[in-house]
């Protein structure tokens, strides 16, 4: 063999291995994915949101009148018993010092009503010395009547002199009253506030039995009329409330089964008693206007209300569908291809893309109702890179 053909063939040699290395590096490798079986299994539809636990009927107690109160005894947590459980007693407002000017024309009030008064008593004594003598005319008439001696107009002439003078006596009597009233008034005007004592504070009692929920003014100090100083409630009477989207809340009946989570313990069972009929407006955190309405739900243990108390926070899970032996694929399997839904399963180590047809979905999971079998498995969170009939290697 010569040198040149052995140096062609060297030559031939390596155009080869560097075909068969640019096919290799050129030549579609497998993707990598995750993959998940197609199973069958019960399935729940439920729609979920943040609430609140409520007292059904709170009572805020209020001050019934202007006044100092004295410092709340009482606490959060507390128990009272209605008509028994003093909660403050309220002194009422202590009428201002009067400056010198305001107390000498009130002085003067008091000498001039004083004098209307003597007055007044001195008319009605005239009225009933008059009406005294009036009173024998007629009689002195009416026994002149019987022998002949006066008319019979004199006597009805008397009769109404005696009648009007009474009338004038009552009248002036009524008058007295009234002065002296104007009297009492005038001198109360003048009444220096240390008049007032201790008995004239008023007692602030429980109007039912319950615990006392929060205290909203504790400290002593002068309060008006209408403010709020506790507020009572019955434990055992506990509800939950969760606003819900409209959309969603048109899916929710009375009666459904609802699980409390997310409340620092374990989950609680529940059902729907009321969806409100009104919905309204509320701003989202990102700022976008929503259409809301609130649902009223019971816990079905009333050991459960022990753990729980005012204002607690919680997720209502509320289930709206359920269904048996549905089978179910991974939310995180199905996209969009068009305006259907489809998923990659994997056949014989490639990818194929079908398009399935979804019934009812959650969060994690939803129902096929065609395109896919029990023995089949899908990939999950496909790459962007995966295409119809690509080779693949499951994680």
């Amino acid at each position: 063999m010569t040198m040149p053909s052995v140096r062609m063939r060297i030559w031939i040699g390596l155009g080869i291995l560097a075909l068969i290395g640019f096919a290799w590096a050129f030549s579609p490798r497998a993707v990598a994915v995750d993959a998940a079986p197609v199973s069958r299994k019960d399935m729940t539809v439920a729609i979920s949101d943040d609430g609140v636990t409520r007292v059904r009927d709170v009572f805020v107690l209020s001050a019934p009148l202007d006044g100092t109160m004295t410092r709340v005894e009482v606490e959060p947590g507390d128990f009272v018993t209605e008509g028994e459980t003093v909660i403050s007693t309220i002194r009422p407002l202590l009428p201002p010092l009067l400056p010198a000017r305001t107390t000498a024309q009130l002085k003067s009030t008091v000498s001039s009503a004083e004098a209307a008064l003597t007055a007044a008593r001195a008319d009605a004594d005239r009225l009933r010395a008059e009406h005294a003598r009036l009173e024998r005319d007629l009689d002195r008439a009416k026994t002149l009547l019987a022998s002949a001696t006066v008319s019979q107009q004199a006597v009805d002439n008397a009769e109404a002199a005696e009648r009007e003078s009474y009338l004038a006596l009552r009248s002036a009597e009524a008058v007295i009253g009234v002065r002296r009233q104007e009297l009492a008034a005038a001198r109360a005007a003048l009444m220096p506030s240390e008049a007032q004592n201790g008995n004239d504070a008023i007692a602030v009692v429980a109007p039912l039995s319950g615990q006392i929920l929060s205290v909203n003014r504790e400290s002593e100090g002068p309060v008006s009329q209408g403010t709020p100083i506790v507020d009572i409630g019955d434990l055992n009477s506990l509800e939950c409330v969760a606003d819900f989207l409209s959309e969603d809340a048109v899916r929710v009946k009375p009666g459904d089964p609802v699980l409390f989570t997310d409340w620092g313990g374990d989950p609680l069972p529940g059902r729907v008693r009321r969806v409100e009929p009104a919905g309204f407006t509320k701003i989202s955190a990102l700022g976008i206007e929503e259409q809301r309405v609130n649902i009223v739900m019971d816990l079905d243990a009333a050991d459960d209300r022990q753990s729980l108390g005012h204002g607690y926070r919680f997720v209502a899970n509320i289930v709206v569908w359920q269904g048996d032996d549905r089978l179910t694929v991974p939310m995180s399997a199905l996209f969009r291809d068009g305006a259907d839904w489809a998923v990659f399963a994997i056949r014989n180590g490639r990818a194929e893309k079908l398009t399935v047809s979804v019934g009812h979905t959650n969060r994690t999971e939803a129902e096929i109702l065609d395109g896919l079998t029990e023995t089949d498995r899908v990939v999950i969170h496909p790459p962007r890179q995966l295409e119809d009939h690509a080779k693949i290697t499951v994680r």
